[in-house]
């Protein structure tokens, strides 16, 4: 319960923290994510600002266990969620996971297929349908998504805001027309990794704010449990901050200290 209650504390005194790094590593980066980058700060500090207190809605009892909560915003009857969970993993593994899009499917609740979409001007964007939870329809989510991380050896925030209008509407779907999404991604002194998971949408379409409000925290707790066992598996499992996949390292430009360095 001791454990818990630590979570509990470290994200309520560190939301300002967690912010001042994305503003950071924002304005160090200009490698073409800054537009976006910008925006979904703006998102974040934006809905800081305007949301209430977080109250837990499920405590984790040991080390391990996911804990969640749940807060009103401003100006929309959807809640706000956050999962936190700590695993005996390096945060490379969480990351590996998170950006594999082929991946999707085993460990985001619900979700049929997700694949890469340019735009007119070259962006790429991630296109990801998901299944309805009775007695709504299938939904689909444009997405853009940017890891950032202030410096070496560090947490690494994975951002990611919906792009509404970015690629044509399905007729079989539903847009989600609002997307407030973040992994932030933390190494922990001795080895494990804790992972913090914050989110808010709007799922679009004539969903009572009841059953959004159902979906918006059970979704978020059945992915942060796919994500926990996808690390448990091979290559995952055997990842270590001393030796990150190269791939991974290079596409997001992180930065860790590896045996050759």
């Amino acid at each position: 319960m001791n454990c818990a209650l630590d979570r509990h504390q470290h994200f309520s005194q560190n939301d300002e923290l967690h912010n001042s790094v994305i503003v950071k590593a924002l304005t160090m980066r200009t490698y073409g994510i800054s537009r976006i980058g910008f925006a979904a700060l703006a998102l974040i500090l934006g809905t800081s600002a305007l949301a209430s207190e977080w109250k837990v809605e499920l405590q984790g009892d040991v080390r391990g266990d996911i804990t969640t909560y749940v807060r009103s915003v401003s100006d929309t009857p959807i809640k706000q969620f956050r999962g936190v969970v700590e695993t005996p993993h390096a945060m490379v593994a969480a990351l590996s996971v998170i950006d594999d899009i082929s991946l999707c499917q085993q460990w985001i609740y619900n979700c049929q297929k997700a694949r890469y979409h340019y735009t007119a001007d070259g962006e790429r964007l991630l296109w990801m349908m998901f299944d309805g939870v009775w007695p709504a329809s299938d939904r689909d989510l444009v997405m853009k998504s940017v890891f950032l991380q202030e410096y070496p050896n560090g947490p690494v925030t994975v951002q990611s805001t919906g792009r509404q209008s970015a690629a044509p509407e399905q007729s079989d779907y539903v847009r989600i027309p609002m997307l407030d999404n973040s992994f932030y991604v933390e190494p922990l002194a001795d080895g494990w990794t804790r992972i913090t998971f914050t989110t808010h949408m709007n799922p679009g379409g004539l969903i009572p704010a009841w059953i959004a409000n159902i979906v918006a925290t059970d979704a978020p707790i059945r992915t942060l449990e796919g994500l926990k066992r996808m690390m448990n598996k091979e290559p995952f499992r055997d990842y270590t901050q001393s030796s990150p996949p190269a791939k991974l390292v290079e596409k997001h430009n992180l930065r860790f200290s590896t045996r050759d360095s």
